[in-house]
């Protein structure tokens, strides 16, 4: 026989919501979110011989998780094939994969990976680790997220010394040549994870 007094109907009640609560996942938990390539851009601008340029890497994945109301839960992981930079110039791209730049045959991929993020003044940082040619340093990231419906816009950019990991290395780690700062853009449109 089913207890039908009110009090019953109402711990059944409460347990079947309580259940559902579990189904969904913890209230505030951090979405995932998958990269949308044709409208997102992982690039840098650089300087040679005085002149700027523009890259960007081609092929990339990410393991993005982010939710403004909760920043404890949210991380990217990033993962970046260094062979498919590209930069306008057919010379310059057949360089950077070389032994002196990327060295792709040892190093085919970059990643930062950022497990803090934290809310600012003009949006939110991203502590993370960068590492490009095993070598790996801690890099601030400080980005913008915003979010319209299921879609989501990030917008970011960080000032990297170049040769701290590696990059650019004999007659490329003269300043004058090719330039020690670059500036990495990320501009990304991403949607909720089905």
């Amino acid at each position: 026989m089913i207890d039908a007094t009110p009090n019953a109907l109402r711990r059944r009640l409460l347990m079947a919501l309580g259940l559902a609560g579990l189904a969904s996942g913890p209230v505030g938990a951090a979405t995932e979110w998958s990269i949308l390539h044709d409208d997102s851009r992982l690039g840098f601008e650089a300087t040679q011989q005085g002149g700027e340029f523009e890259g960007r890497f081609e092929s990339f994945s990410a393991d993005m998780r982010f939710s403004a109301d909760d920043l404890a839960a949210s991380r990217f992981d990033v993962r970046i094939d260094t062979g498919s930079v590209e930069t306008g110039s057919s010379q310059r791209d057949s360089a950077l994969p070389n032994d002196d730049w990327f060295n792709v045959d040892v190093f085919p991929q970059a990643t930062y990976v950022a497990d803090t993020l934290r809310a600012t003044d003009n949006g939110y940082a991203a502590e993370g680790t960068l590492t490009i040619r095993n070598n790996s340093h801690p890099v601030t990231l400080p980005f913008t997220w915003e979010v319209d419906g299921d879609r989501a816009r990030m917008d970011g950019a960080v000032v990297i010394d170049r040769t701290r990991f590696g990059v650019g290395q004999g007659d490329w780690s003269d300043p004058s040549v090719a330039g020690h700062e670059v500036r990495v853009v990320v501009d990304l449109t991403l949607s909720k994870a089905e």
